[in-house]
């Protein structure tokens, strides 16, 4: 039985619907991590958060190899952007590590978000595609939200560059991956089956130079909250406690 329509719909029913659980969900994590008072348990909370998300993916992933065949490697493989941050979430709140707040921060509000707007699911609740897929993607978010309101992190111009510089070596290894494997990482072999900015840009491979630009404005975009001179004398500064 379907709690909703029977094929995923965009900015139908169920795509609010978790929208909405994911707004419940980071206000509560947020809320409990800044009630804690020592630099442990907020650590510790948002390690419990991460994880959440990090061993979901690593079960439905087993589960998929053991018992859906044939074996998709672009279902299994931690290789696209936001399924690889998710497995390195959990050492970025154990650690408190500012360096991969830098790093993950404007990958995560620029693509996750995104993704999350105009979903790249077909299955709907409660198929393990759909649950995975959305999970993940709120749960990333929602950490980088929790880093920004209970470590108190702020991203800088330099944290632009650094992510940029480094979300481009990445994409060069998923080229290779992608031409090993015959697998589609990152959408760089072709398009989602979903609409989204990257058809304004054409077919390939005019839509993946178009996606650096469209990357790069999406990081400023997500750099402003931190930049404008409002916001900065309301007090948000950089980062004023930095994790190793």
């Amino acid at each position: 039985m379907y709690l909703f329509a029977p094929n995923f719909v965009s900015y139908g029913a169920e795509h609010f619907a978790w929208l909405l659980f994911g707004a419940l969900s980071t206000w509560f994590w947020i809320w409990y991590g800044r009630r804690q008072t020592e630099d442990l348990l907020k650590r510790k909370v948002g390690l419990v958060m991460s994880l959440i998300p990090a061993l979901l993916w690593v079960g439905m992933s087993a589960y998929m190899v053991l018992y859906v065949q044939p074996v998709d490697l672009g279902l299994v493989l931690p290789f696209h952007v936001c399924y690889f941050l998710n497995l390195l979430m959990p050492v970025l709140m154990w650690r408190r590590s500012y360096l991969l707040f830098e790093l993950f921060y404007f990958m995560v509000m620029a693509g996750c978000i995104q993704a999350l707007i105009t979903p790249d699911v077909q299955t709907t609740f409660p198929h393990f595609m759909n649950i995975r897929y959305f999970v993940i993607h709120m749960f990333l978010a929602q950490s980088i939200l929790y880093a920004i309101f209970v470590f108190e992190f702020r991203p800088t111009w330099k944290s632009l560059k650094k992510s940029f510089v480094w979300s481009n070596v990445y994409f060069l290894f998923i080229i290779l991956v992608n031409f090993v494997l015959d697998t589609n990482f990152m959408y760089l072999r072709k398009k989602p089956n979903t609409a989204t900015l990257l058809d304004v840009f054409g077919d390939w491979p005019w839509y993946i130079i178009g996606a650096e630009f469209l990357a790069l404005t999406l990081f400023a975009v997500v750099m402003l909250p931190f930049a404008l001179p409002k916001l900065k004398k309301a007090g948000i500064t950089d980062s004023p406690d930095l994790g190793g």
